[in-house]
């Protein structure tokens, strides 16, 4: 797996976390054909990104809980 510096993958997860936070605050007649798709794929990656920093925070003693990076999603 490539290396990522700590800042990069904390803003990473952070854009990731935003823009899964916006799809879900779309209204219906806002979203377009492939939208669901791109919010799958922004859910895949937020786990990956979740993994490889869980893995960094267990190395890292500067880091926050991961759960201080993100916010809960809103159904």
């Amino acid at each position: 797996m490539p290396e990522i510096n700590e800042r990069t993958l904390v803003l990473a997860i952070q854009a990731i976390d935003k823009e899964i936070h916006a799809f879900h605050n779309l209204a219906e007649s806002d979203v377009v054909d492939g939208d669901e798709e791109f919010l799958v794929s922004l859910e895949n990656a937020a786990e990956d990104l979740e993994e490889a920093y869980e893995k960094a925070y267990q190395e890292a003693t500067n880091l926050p809980p991961y759960q201080q990076l993100v916010r809960e999603v809103d159904d």
